[in-house]
């Protein structure tokens, strides 16, 4: 893996070797919100009602090392990852349109990250990094230095032929020795160099490497999804999309780093070690040789840093035209209709225009790159020739020695190239585990463990059958934001109806979500059956309590997968009669195994909304918590889902201001400006509350 990136083997798909696995990817998800249980409704919960994991844009791109292309062996794969060039959708998240990181300002200049914002110290420091990096490994960390331990030994390897390649052309130059000894160096070199490419290519580079990085990716993606579906506003803290953006693209720089250093390391020790060796043949040469290698070092540091630079440059431009053609041929009525397929089409032809130029940067500087590091070496062995032209004369620089220097120079060119790679990529490893660590509420410090599965609840366990929920001064608002509820009390009696309503922004949807623990709250208490709940995101889950979100998704698979998610078969029947949702199964082609398309965008809106109440049904709660859920139905069909659901005589939590469910609430809580304004019966709520008069006439 000593090869720097887009550099001496390939830029990014221009013929030459890549076997970056790092997906530089800006295949974030087109993630609107955060996810509880498979999509949260139904079985478990749903954060907002609006996550989907589906990325829009996830072709990714290796951005950044080649590996293994020492030692003359240049061996390239596209890492695995999926290469967007040219129009590929690489991350365009709704629109396509979206800032380099969504961060702000980046750094690219010559010493620096590739930036994903403006941390000018890379992160956090190297201390905070190197402790980040060791919680990431936890557990490998054998793994880990069994491959650094290898790669030193494979370094060692090198040393040891340049200095049997030494002995060779001495005894060739001098004629002296016998064949003997010839036979005897040559099969040397061959059996150094077969050991070293059986360890190198079928150990260490099909194996040990991707085992680290992969399980590295594994673990990290496993332990952010942990956080994400257990801890409360776990991803509340990013913005839409970037959740999937950490658990994607940092996750696979973080991987990529883990599996690169090794060799990085063991640079170091072959740097020091061959120039050692070089200083005992003749110091002036090292000298020169060395000043000549730091100038490419600090080049290619300073080069790949604009690479990356323009290379981000290049993926936004692409997104951007995904998404406006996206957007344009998911528009073709409106445009035809405002005659505006000129100023379209003009409009895609300048951001194509724009990527073209990004494209060109970046494969200018991707060129200057391998330019760079494939002339380093021969202008070496050339300055070696001119230094020494006198000591070959007098016999005190050997034609043994020159083939040393040559050997390693060329060895040195890629190593000191790579080490002067390491800032970057150390600082965008430690931008993107800074990210990670803000994923988990804090800085990875000494492990990384997703929080502890709870075990899924019995029907009868210790907190009992719902007598009661309870509510007591609930005050919680939105991270980042002064909107929310304040001082809520709210009581739900087993086999009763509950309606939350009032206008929009009131806080009715943050109510729900921060009774299920979907919302961080400052103050207040929830209470079970008269007991306090601590973690209400662990607790208020099937089968107590299932949810179905204002705006539910579905997953691209059938509609019976999509409503059952791993539940009894059993349940699918009478899920779907309760749901109203058999008539529409008639409809379909193949019925409840008709693929819904993704997130069920070839269902309507209505259908959806019932499809997601079946899902949440096929598990059977005791409290059915329901945000809206009857809002794209025509009034026949809402009339007799209310009908079919009330029958069953559940305990519901609901948001609406349909006057069916209304008039069969028990009771009714009317917000205004995140406050209760009135709460009762249906009678006296219009009697004591203007704005409930307003919703009920209006």
């Amino acid at each position: 893996m000593s090869a720097p990136a887009g550099a001496s083997s390939g830029a990014d798909g221009d013929g030459g070797a890549r076997t970056a696995t790092e997906a530089d990817g800006d295949g974030d998800g087109d993630s609107d919100g955060k996810h509880r249980g498979m999509d949260g409704d139904g079985g478990g919960k749903h954060a907002d009602g609006d996550g989907s994991t589906r990325a829009d844009g996830d072709e990714k791109r290796a951005d950044g090392g080649e590996r293994h292309a020492d030692d003359g062996g240049k061996r390239g794969a596209n890492g695995g990852g999926k290469h967007a060039d040219n129009g590929a959708e690489t991350g365009a998240d709704g629109g396509g349109k979206r800032a380099d990181d969504g961060r702000g300002t980046r750094a690219d200049g010559g010493g620096g990250a590739d930036g994903r914002g403006t941390h000018a110290d890379g992160g956090g420091g190297v201390r905070a990094t190197v402790a980040a990096l060791g919680a990431v490994l936890h557990g490998r960390r054998a793994a880990y230095w069994g491959l650094t331990a290898l790669w030193v030994l494979v370094r060692a390897g090198t040393l040891a032929l340049g200095l049997v390649f030494q002995r060779l052309f001495d005894q060739l130059g001098g004629g002296s020795g016998g064949d003997r000894l010839l036979w005897s160096l040559i099969a040397w070199v061959a059996a150094v160099e077969a050991a070293r490419l059986c360890l190198q290519f079928g150990l260490m580079a099909a194996r040990l490497e991707p085992a680290l990085q992969y399980d590295t990716t594994g673990r990290m993606r496993r332990a952010l999804l942990a956080s994400a579906l257990r801890r409360p506003g776990a991803t509340s803290r990013t913005a839409p999309g970037e959740a999937l953006r950490t658990v994607g693209e940092d996750v696979d720089e973080t991987g990529f780093f883990a599996a690169w250093s090794p060799t990085n390391l063991a640079h170091w020790i072959f740097v020091l070690a061959s120039v050692t060796i070089m200083i005992r043949i003749d110091p002036t040469v090292t000298l020169a040789l060395l000043a000549l290698l730091i100038a490419v070092t600090a080049a290619t540091g300073a080069l790949h840093g604009r690479f990356l630079a323009h290379r981000r440059a290049t993926r936004t431009a692409s997104a951007s035209v995904a998404g406006a053609l996206r957007e344009a041929i998911g528009s073709v009525a409106a445009v035809q209709a405002a005659a505006a397929e000129r100023h379209v089409s003009a409009h895609v032809v300048r951001l194509n225009e724009a990527r073209a130029r990004a494209a060109v940067r970046e494969e200018l500087y991707a060129s200057l790159q391998r330019t760079v590091l494939g002339n380093a070496a021969p202008i070496g062995v050339g300055l070696v020739l001119l230094l020494t032209a006198t000591g070959s004369r007098e016999g005190s620089f050997t034609v043994g020695d020159l083939a040393l220097f040559t050997l390693y120079l060329q060895l040195l060119t890629e190593a000191l190239a790579s080490i002067g790679i390491l800032s970057v990529r150390f600082q965008r490893v430690s931008v993107a585990l800074e990210r990670v660590g803000g994923f988990f509420g804090g800085r990875l410090r000494h492990r990384l463990d997703p929080p502890a599965a709870p075990a899924a609840p019995a029907r009868a366990d210790a907190a009992g059958a719902l007598r009661e929920l309870t509510v007591r001064g609930l005050t919680a608002r939105h991270p980042g934001g002064g909107h929310g509820v304040e001082d809520i009390d709210l009581t739900v009696v087993r086999h009763s109806v509950t309606v939350i309503t009032g206008g929009i922004g009131s806080g009715k949807t943050t109510l729900l979500r921060a009774v299920l623990g979907l919302l961080p709250r400052e103050r207040g208490e929830i209470l079970w059956n008269g007991e306090p709940v601590a973690d209400p995101a662990a607790f208020l889950v099937a089968p107590r309590c299932g949810h179905t979100p204002q705006a539910p998704r579905l997953f691209s698979g059938t509609l019976r997968e999509n409503i059952l998610l791993g539940a009894d078969g059993a349940a699918f029947g009478p899920a779907v009669d309760t749901a109203v949702l058999g008539p529409d199964l008639a409809t379909l082609e193949e019925g409840a195994d008709t693929v819904v398309g993704p997130r069920g965008l070839r269902l309507s809106g209505g259908q959806l909304q019932r499809a997601a109440i079946a899902r949440m049904l096929a598990r059977d709660p005791e409290l059915l918590v329901l945000d809206d859920v009857s809002s794209a139905l025509d009034p026949d069909t809402e009339r007799l889902l209310w009908q079919r659901l009330l029958a069953r005589g559940p305990t519901v939590l609901a948001v609406s201001h349909r006057p069916a469910l209304l008039r069969a609430a028990a009771r009714v809580v009317v917000l205004k400006d995140g406050r209760v304004e009135a709460a009762g019966t249906l009678e006296e709520v219009l009697s004591a509350s203007p704005e409930m008069r307003r919703i009920w006439t209006g």
